[in-house]
């Protein structure tokens, strides 16, 4: 206590809560498509992302996994404006 490590402790437990619901942006998925066109080149980490963001622009998605890694899959209709949405969000290059 005299090297003041409760007081540390107790700063990075504070700083480590949760944020606020209100916070958190909810996006409602659009109506369910039949998705045979897949996406390749996301990393992982960034998969669910890549899905919110086809999902906020009113494209539905599903995530996956193909034959070489992780996909995003789309409606065929909706395959060239979901890469160009993931590309300009910087989820996929050219």
């Amino acid at each position: 206590n005299k090297a003041g490590l409760k007081k540390l402790l107790a700063e990075s437990v504070a700083s480590r809560k949760a944020p606020a619901a209100a916070a958190v942006e909810q996006i409602k998925a659009p109506p369910k498509e039949i998705v045979t066109a897949a996406i390749a080149g996301i990393e992982v980490m960034d998969l669910e992302d890549a899905v919110q963001l086809l999902w906020k622009n009113g494209i539905y998605a599903e995530s996956g996994m193909g034959c070489t890694g992780p996909i995003v899959l789309v409606n065929e209709a909706n395959g060239e404006t979901a890469k160009d949405i993931l590309h300009k969000g910087g989820y996929v290059g050219e």
